[in-house]
């Protein structure tokens, strides 16, 4: 099944601490992304989708990453990047957010 929404970026260690939703550490290079509160489901607990990998398209290219935050903000079938996956699959920083698919 594929989702489509909006990609955004941010930094794990200064935006919601170095542990993730769903348990494992996380920084800006790790290839990890926040699943938007609708689809992640109940915050206080861990997601079935949690640890699942995903492959996400957008405008600048296609990666490949885990599931390990939730991101409270964001609409359904969007996603929240670290800015090592934003720059894959997006665009530079300054871009701010892009459409992907996953």
């Amino acid at each position: 099944k594929n989702f489509k929404g909006i990609g955004t970026f941010f930094h794990p260690a200064t935006e919601g601490g170095s542990t993730g939703a769903c348990g494992p550490d996380e920084n800006d290079d790790s290839d990890i992304v926040a699943l938007n509160a609708p689809q992640y489901g109940d915050m206080s607990s861990k997601s079935s989708w949690c640890g699942k990998k995903i492959t996400i398209k957008g405008p600048a290219g296609t990666a490949t990453a885990k599931i390990n935050d939730a991101c409270p903000e964001c609409k359904h079938g969007s996603l929240d990047l670290t800015p090592n996956l934003f720059k894959k699959i997006v665009g530079d920083e300054e871009i701010g957010e892009g459409d992907i698919t996953w």
